[in-house]
Formats: C-alpha cells, structure tokens, sequence
C-alpha cells in the first residue's frame, strides 16, 4: 500500500502566504505616508488614533524606577488591553514633559538624534496631557496607578538606568568594577544627578493633573497601597516594598481582577550595567548627610514608617557592618 504525506507547510504555507503579503503592503504604505507627512507627523496620528479609541482611559503614571514595567505588563499579561486603553508614562504635566525632553535632547544633542521609540513617546504625552485636560472639562474620568519607592534607591536606580550617559572616562575605569571604580560612581552620583524628584515628582504631576494631594492623604505603611478618588481621577497608590504581598488585593480592590500576579519585567540584573550595579549596591557607603536628606523628605515621612526608615538607613550607611549589607 502507498502513503500519500502532505508536504511540509502545504495548508499552513498557503495561510501564512496571504498574511505576509498584508505586511509587507502595510509596511511599505507606512513608508510611503511617512515620506509624504514626516515620521514626526506621522507618530503623532498614531498615538491620537490609539488615545482616541473610546475605551476608558487608564495611566500606569510613576516617576523612573518604582517597579511600573511589572505592574504594566502584568496587567497586558491579564488582557487589560480588551477593556482599557492603558499607557505607562513617567512625565504628563507641562513641566513634566519639558524638564524630560530637555534632559534628553542635551543628552542626545538634538531631537532628531533621539531614538524613534523616544520622540513617539515625547509626542504621545503630549497628546495625553491634551486629553486629560479633554475629559477634565467634559466631565470625564480618568483611572490611574502609581508607584512610590525608597528614595534613595529610585534615585540610585535611575543613575544606572541612565549608564549610556555616563562620562566614558567613568566608564573605562569600572571596567572590571574595582573599588576606585565605586568611589567614583558614588562621586559622580553625589555631585550630577538629580536627587529631588522622588519628592517632587508628585507635586508636579499627581496633584497637577488629577487634583490628588497624596501628602494631604492617609496612607498605612503596612497596607502598602491606597486607593484615593475625587470627581475626576480613581487612583492606586502602590508602595513597591510591598507590591509582591499586596498586588493581588490592591488591583483587585481597583480594577476587579481576580487572581492577579505579577510578572518580573526590567530587571537591572539583566543590563549591561550589572556588575557595576551589584558592586556598587553592596559596598556603597553613602554620608549621613545625604541620608539625612532622603529620609527627612516628605515622600519618606509619608510612605515608610520609622522602623522601615531606620532599615534603609542602615542599609546605605558608611557606618553599617558587611554583615547588614
């Protein structure tokens, strides 16, 4: 008796043929509009054809390095994206968006020179600030989740977020990490980078857009989330100290999800930096007098509870013994 097989990729090869043609036109009239429009344009259409959806609107809104990457995938891994239409910005206030472009047009050298993925972002937030105000005026609503962090470790974390800025000559001489190599980065640190954002950032965005004043409301250190409304915003307010004991219950509490868990995204042990970064955080030795400026701020006096103040102190202290690190 004779077997007949089916070639391999028969039917299936016939199904993906028409799919990779569609792509392949669909690139190629993307090409085309932004030839005749400009990419600046062109992303600009995007991103208000995608706010424009119709769906509710929901923020992922957090200052750099408190743990949001997790948050929003996690919520993309529950398909948040059927019902909501949800985006993960850092700066959505004027003064927000200025002080990020500015920071990275200086660092980039000009705006061209900034990453598409950059310049679509800058422009997505514009459009968002444009229709927060939107539904501000027609009586709309807004739901937003946001994170706050140990200051000095959101700050320590976005110096090595930012390593491809870092001077090559600091560059070259962590290359192996060696002990002169962490004097100085903890130099570099001390003296350029900006320290006040965690204590700021909430100010000029928070209660700027969405008329919240999370340092005017309670909140229990040891809940680890809270969950504030006015006529226009819903907003979570999550402690990232505590998101793996209380995530499940602070988005369920928002948003009506069951079960939720986490998925680990961003991790700075998976970055070029990481050597550096598991050095640097054993052995750091921070002055007081910095520590004293972190811990006596009001996203500090707000958020963490004595107890848990003291333990960041003596995490980062010159003082602390090798067994405390």
């Amino acid at each position: 008796m004779t077997l007949t097989t089916q070639p391999t990729g028969g039917r299936s090869g016939k199904r993906r043929a028409p799919r990779k043609r569609f792509r392949k036109l669909r690139a190629t009239g993307k090409r085309f509009v932004i030839s005749i429009i400009g990419e600046d344009r062109y992303l600009k259409r995007r991103a208000a054809r995608q706010i424009a959806s119709g769906k509710p609107l929901l923020l992922v809104h957090t200052m750099g390095k408190v743990g949001s990457t997790s948050v929003a995938a996690s919520l993309k891994s529950r398909g948040i994206k059927r019902t909501m239409t949800m985006y993960q910005p850092h700066f959505l206030s004027e003064e927000g968006i200025d002080f990020a472009e500015k920071l990275a047009i200086s660092r980039a050298g000009s705006w061209e020179k900034l990453t598409r993925k950059g310049r679509a972002g800058y422009l997505r937030n514009r459009l968002l600030n444009e229709e927060l105000r939107r539904l501000r005026e027609n009586g709309g609503r807004v739901k937003v989740i946001t994170m706050v962090r140990d200051p000095l470790a959101t700050n320590l974390s976005g110096l090595f977020h930012n390593y491809r800025w870092w001077p090559a000559e600091l560059k070259t001489q962590c290359d192996p990490p060696a002990a002169e190599c962490l004097v100085a980065v903890e130099r570099y640190f001390l003296d350029h980078y900006t320290h006040d954002v965690p204590d700021t950032w909430f100010d000029m965005e928070v209660k700027s857009l969405y008329g919240i004043d999370v340092f005017a409301e309670p909140f229990d250190p040891a809940r680890g989330y809270a969950i504030y409304r006015n006529d226009f915003a819903d907003m979570l307010l999550i402690k990232l100290e505590k998101l793996n004991e209380c995530a499940a219950d602070a988005i369920h509490d928002f948003l009506g999800i069951e079960n939720f868990r986490l998925e680990e995204s961003n991790v700075a042990e998976d970055k070029e930096y990481a050597s550096i970064y598991q050095a640097f955080r054993k052995q750091v030795a921070l002055p007081e007098s910095y520590l004293d400026r972190m811990y006596t701020s009001r996203v500090a006096r707000r958020f963490y509870s004595p107890n848990e103040i003291a333990a960041f102190r003596r995490k980062w202290s010159a003082a602390r013994t090798p067994e405390a690190g």
